[in-house]
């Protein structure tokens, strides 16, 4: 969504999204995300769920979760 900030009388992008929970779609997600990086040209801002998480305490329930990726 294009928005228009009246105080700093500026555009901005706001994106909301819901990413995969499924390990296999996430590299998918994340390079989409980068180069849609190199396209908008305002400041952004995205909201959802990235079903990503911060923290290895953060996993409840289901199957084991490699947490390789977090840095």
């Amino acid at each position: 969504m294009l928005v228009y900030d009246t105080i700093k009388q500026c555009n901005l992008i706001v994106s909301a999204v819901y990413a995969s929970a499924q390990s296999k779609d996430k590299d998918c997600f994340w390079n989409h995300l980068l180069q849609m990086n190199n396209v908008v040209d305002f400041p952004w801002c995205i909201i959802g769920d990235l079903n990503e998480l911060a923290n290895p305490t953060e996993k409840k329930g289901g199957k084991r979760y490699t947490f390789s990726k977090l840095a």
